[in-house]
């Protein structure tokens, strides 16, 4: 009798570890290309174009690190990107809140066809709106400035935003809101005492998205600025690339350096993000 309980358990353990290898060979598979930035970086300029090639370079430099860290304008490309994504992930955020709020509160049945013009908005291609965003700066007289990126930022994560955070403002209890306005609050006091603390899981994972939306964004910084002055990560690392030659470990590690930040705003957000990511809301 007791032979099916030990095959069911012998079972049960290789379809564990079966899970754990695929998820193991996952993460290694998604992993390589940062262990093949970081062995570059670390490579002298003569090494990194040998045959045959080696994953780890036999005298490990920091001089690409050095020569990106010294450059002049790393402090001002690094700090307009933490800017730009900052203020365009709090703003986007905000306004996502408020418009969820409505959306589920107050909209009725004209909320599900709201959120899908905004969800086919966000279908349109975003190169069809260089043209008319270097128009509408250029007459306010916002061109090649981070504001221009800022608002373009924002026009490209709020819709997602606002569809994302409406699942979990609809899972926060009507009875909350109600209370709320009982003890003497308005709407907004309700939704920003109440509501978005309820809905905090979805709030975060909102705000990582909008961020590394807007730390990776290209296309707009490229058509819309043109000093250094005003130069973001992305086209930093452009910069790399010349017309006859590539400055490989110099551009992978200013890729690495480029991670960091989102690094840091993932575990300021995990919690929040891996709750947000699984659709729950935690009061």
């Amino acid at each position: 009798m007791a032979r099916p309980k030990n095959l069911h358990l012998v079972s049960r353990t290789a379809g564990a570890a079966g899970r754990y290898a695929l998820i193991v060979a996952l993460l290694l598979f998604a992993l390589l290309p940062f262990a093949w930035m970081l062995s570059t970086s670390l490579k002298p300029a003569n090494e990194i174009y040998t045959t045959p090639v080696t994953w780890w370079p036999s005298t490990p430099t920091l001089d690409n690190f050095i020569a990106v860290v010294t450059r002049a304008d790393f402090g001002v490309i690094m700090g307009n990107t933490l800017v730009v994504a900052g203020v365009s992930a709090t703003v986007s955020t905000l306004v996502a809140l408020f418009a969820a709020y409505g959306l589920s509160r107050l909209a009725g049945r004209r909320g599900e066809t709201l959120v899908l013009v905004l969800l086919f908005a966000q279908m349109i291609p975003t190169i069809l709106f260089v043209i008319p965003y270097f128009l509408i700066f250029r007459t306010l007289s916002l061109l090649d400035t981070l504001t221009a990126l800022v608002v373009t930022n924002i026009s490209l994560t709020v819709p997602i935003a606002t569809w994302l955070l409406r699942r979990f403002i609809a899972k926060v209890p009507r009875a909350l809101d109600e209370a709320a306005l009982i003890d003497g609050c308005g709407r907004v006091g309700a939704l920003l005492r109440v509501v978005a603390p309820a809905a905090r899981a979805g709030v975060g994972a909102v705000f990582f998205y909008a961020f590394l939306v807007s730390w990776h964004e290209y296309l707009f910084a490229l058509s819309l600025t043109s000093s250094p002055s005003n130069r973001v990560i992305t086209l930093g690392i452009t910069s790399l690339v010349g017309q006859y030659q590539v400055s490989w470990g110099e551009l992978m590690a200013l890729g690495l350096l480029a991670v960091v930040p989102l690094i840091v705003v993932f575990l300021l957000v995990e919690r929040n993000l891996v709750e947000g990511l699984a659709g729950g809301v935690k009061g």
